[in-house]
Formats: C-alpha cells, structure tokens, sequence
C-alpha cells in the first residue's frame, strides 16, 4: 500500500486546531516532530522518534517526544497500535485510505491490506447484531510468507 502524502500543512493546521481547545501553542519542537513523523516508516515506535533527534540541535527530549505522541494520538493524527510486541507501534491516520493488518509473529513482518469483502462482512455483522460500529482495527496475527517457508523447511 502506497505511503500517501497528507501534507505538512494539513496536519499542522489539525494539529493547531486541536492545541487550541487544549490551550496549547504549535511550538518549534512540535514542528520538528511533526516533520520527523513524516519522514517516519509507515509503523514506528516512540524510540524510534526519539533516535531520529540524535545529535540534533536544538535538542528535542525524550519526554518531549512522549507528550507530543500522546497528543498527536489524542488529537486524531496518530493512531497507535499493539501488536502484541511489548510495545505501541504509531502510524498517520489522516492522509491514508482505511487498512487492516496481517502482524507475523515470528518476524514482525506487519502487511498491510484492505478487503472490501471483509468491510461488507463485518458491517452485515454489526447490523445483525444491532450493534452501530463507528471504526475498526483488524489484526490477523501468524506468519510471513518467508518465515513460512522457512519454517517448513
């Protein structure tokens, strides 16, 4: 699935809208974060963040980087993940189209991918059971194609 580009701006524009009604100012660093994401894998890790500011200056703690996440997540702009790795994985949330996840658990492999056929199935489900879904994260955890292979072997 291809990376989409939702744009510096807009997500600078969200994240600002959503600081107002916390009485919270866009600062610098929150900035530097913000680019940092973007140049981020698809799925990574608050470590991850905080290895990228390494030698850096100006300096942009870890402690930093945690409220920001959490702020970021709070505000729509991340959505956070376990893949029962012992620890959260991020990705974007604005500026890309709706996935699942298959999580190989040998590996760590994450693929991600979409099924209309899944959607349509898991809608008639909540609709049978009256129950009103307002958004949804599939994980389909077991192995990789690679760690199959070599496992058969």
């Amino acid at each position: 699935m291809a990376k989409a580009d939702p744009g510096v701006d807009a997500i600078l524009d969200q994240l600002d809208a959503f600081l107002h009604t916390k009485q919270l100012k866009l600062t610098s660093q929150r900035r530097q974060i913000v680019d940092k994401i973007l140049a981020m894998p698809r799925h990574f890790t608050a470590d991850d963040l905080v290895d990228s500011f390494v030698g850096e200056r100006p300096r942009v703690s870890k402690a930093t980087v945690y409220r920001a996440l959490s702020l970021l997540a709070e505000g729509g702009i991340l959505e956070t993940h376990d893949f029962g790795e012992g620890h959260r994985l991020f990705e974007l949330s604005i500026g890309r189209s709706h996935h699942d996840h298959l999580c190989c658990t040998k590996c760590g492999k994450i693929i991600e991918f979409f099924s209309e056929e899944m959607e349509v199935m898991q809608d008639r489900i909540a609709e049978k059971l009256g129950f009103h879904a307002t958004s949804h994260s599939q994980k389909i955890y077991g192995m990789c194609r690679d760690c199959w292979r070599a496992a058969k072997r």
